[in-house]
């Protein structure tokens, strides 16, 4: 990623958690980076679409860093499900982002608006399809109700943990008692058929543009020329852009070295959006 957009992002992001989102202005930015108002429309079109793109980077590091926990395992085991899980509250304490979230949801920009919706429904989705794939294709009529239960019950415990505690929340301890309420809730509906959504069904967001792997092999290719200070993570993507360009990649390779780019920390948005692309065809190599 270019420099100067790094640095209007962090420097959004350091205002956004301290001062808050409607608080902050655009000259508030500007100040913070120490670059011009030129500068920041040169890469965001407004203060909304700054914040996007913060969010968008930080769901992707979440979104790689789950499917790197899956790679191997059984996609039925609820361990690994309680694991992907902590991988999101422990980021989402990490980086304070539950602030956000709640500005975003509530925003009333159009463009904020549409995103939180586009934002929560996949969030949604990918709990409701983990849910089918841990407890079968008869838990499928409650999934979607029970992925808004996993969801509400984190950010209430979290909020309760820290009206009544003083101690860090527990993320590993709290992803694991969701999970096992979730067992308990799960089997009690499909034993009752007891369901409060039916056959309600979410709205589809935008799809984002795929790229095949021939154009992920050119665009990996061309970022690892760009991280010349970086010559471990460099060496991670030129290899996986020279394995999506050979006849038959590794796929054993391919999921190692996805699992270390997906914790390492120097990764900047661009690059982890491509990689996450990458994880989504993993499944097609053979």
């Amino acid at each position: 990623m270019n420099p100067k957009k790094q640095q209007i992002l962090n420097a959004a992001y350091e205002l956004f958690i301290n001062k808050g989102y409607n608080s902050s202005s655009i000259q508030d930015i500007l100040d913070e980076a120490s670059v011009s108002k030129g500068t920041f429309y040169n890469y965001f079109g407004s203060k909304a679409e700054c914040l996007m793109a913060i969010m968008e980077s930080i769901g992707s590091e979440i979104r790689q860093r789950r499917m790197a926990a899956a790679v191997g395992m059984p996609p039925h085991n609820p361990e690994v499900l309680a694991e992907q899980l902590y991988i999101r509250i422990k980021l989402n304490l990490e980086k304070n982002l539950f602030s956000l979230y709640e500005s975003i949801f509530y925003s009333q920009e159009p463009e904020l608006k549409a995103f939180s919706i586009k934002q929560y429904s996949s969030e949604m989705e990918w709990i409701s399809s983990r849910i089918v794939d841990v407890f079968g294709k008869e838990a499928a009529p409650y999934a979607l109700e029970n992925a808004a239960f996993v969801h509400g019950y984190v950010q209430q415990l979290i909020h309760l943990w820290r009206l009544l505690s003083t101690e860090e929340v527990p993320a590993e301890k709290l992803s694991s008692f969701v999970i096992r309420r979730l067992q308990a809730t799960i089997a009690l509906q499909i034993a009752a058929k007891d369901t409060f959504i039916g056959n309600l069904k979410l709205p589809f967001a935008t799809p984002t543009d795929e790229f095949s792997p021939a154009e992920l092999s050119t665009l990996l290719e061309t970022y690892a020329k760009k991280l010349k200070n970086h010559k471990n993570t460099q060496q991670l993507v030129h290899f996986l852009s020279t394995e999506l360009a050979a006849e038959s990649p590794r796929k054993a390779l391919v999921e190692s070295v996805l699992t270390s780019l997906a914790h390492d920390d120097l990764i900047e948005s661009e690059l982890s959006i491509l990689i996450e692309h990458v994880w989504k065809h993993l499944s097609e190599i053979t």
